[in-house]
């Protein structure tokens, strides 16, 4: 693990209320914000996702976005939010949390919905890459009316945890994830450094990510927005670029990208 995985970070800074979290602390970071800098709003008011999809931000949930300035080839930069991503769940698990999965690319989910969403935005500035790594946590689950019938429901940090509260306060989560999120991205960067020339984005992290895959060697169905793909296989893992990999009817096996496709589960 590097040495700046041993570097202990101040309080994340909290904001009563923000547009997005993300769009702040990517300005803070334009302006020179240092590795480890963190954000945590209690509301957000223009909260996004994936494919500029709106995230509820209601009071109550964790909204929290985190400078990373990793030490890795730029070739293998695809791999930062699986990185990320890990590290929110080893938080989670932490605090005692069970049954959590990861929903290729990186939504956090447990048995009862999804419990949160990460967005991840790269830059360069200056000759250096940084990412804006973002999340969006439910604490508590919160009701929705899904588009369609295969959409999970909302779920909480609560549902995951044996006593069915959160005994942690909001600032002690947001650090614990943050603390966390940064010594993963460290782990992986170290494996990328360690494997040289012949590393991939996944390096490092590719056997527990199929690990936490949810749906893995389930029927999916693999869909994009334009409804130009439409069709059902196996998830079969994701391969160590971040595709997925899903075995279609004749026994091929075909490799999706997360930014063309979505996969969810045949209902």
């Amino acid at each position: 693990m590097s040495e700046r995985s041993e570097v202990t970070y101040g309080p994340v800074e909290v904001l009563d209320e923000v547009g997005s979290t993300n769009a702040e602390l990517m300005s803070r970071a334009l302006a020179g914000a240092p590795h480890g800098a963190a954000l945590r709003a209690r509301v957000q008011t223009a909260g996004r996702g994936r494919r500029t999809h709106n995230w509820a931000s209601p009071e109550g949930g964790l909204y929290l976005s985190i400078l990373i300035k990793p030490s890795v080839p730029d070739r293998v930069l695809p791999g930062l939010p699986v990185a990320f991503a890990l590290g929110v769940v080893h938080a989670l698990v932490g605090i005692g949390c069970a049954g959590i999965k990861l929903k290729w690319p990186n939504d956090i989910i447990c048995t009862r919905g999804k419990l949160g969403g990460i967005l991840v935005e790269l830059k360069h500035s200056m000759g250096e890459a940084f990412a804006v790594c973002g999340l969006g946590l439910n604490i508590r689950a919160v009701p929705f009316e899904p588009s369609d019938p295969s959409s999970l429901p909302g779920a909480g940090v609560e549902d995951c945890l044996p006593a069915g509260s959160v005994d942690s306060a909001l600032d002690d989560l947001a650090a614990a994830v943050r603390d966390a999120a940064l010594e993963a991205v460290d782990a992986w960067a170290s494996a990328i450094d360690a494997a040289g020339v012949d590393a991939e984005p996944l390096t490092g992290i590719i056997a527990e990510y199929n690990e936490l895959l949810a749906y893995r060697d389930e029927r999916v169905r693999v869909s994009t927005p334009d409804g130009s793909i439409s069709l059902d296989g196996v998830l079969v893992g994701v391969d160590t670029w971040g595709s997925a990999q899903v075995k279609l009817a004749d026994g091929a096996i075909q490799a999706y990208d997360a930014a063309l496709v979505s996969i969810r589960p045949v209902v």
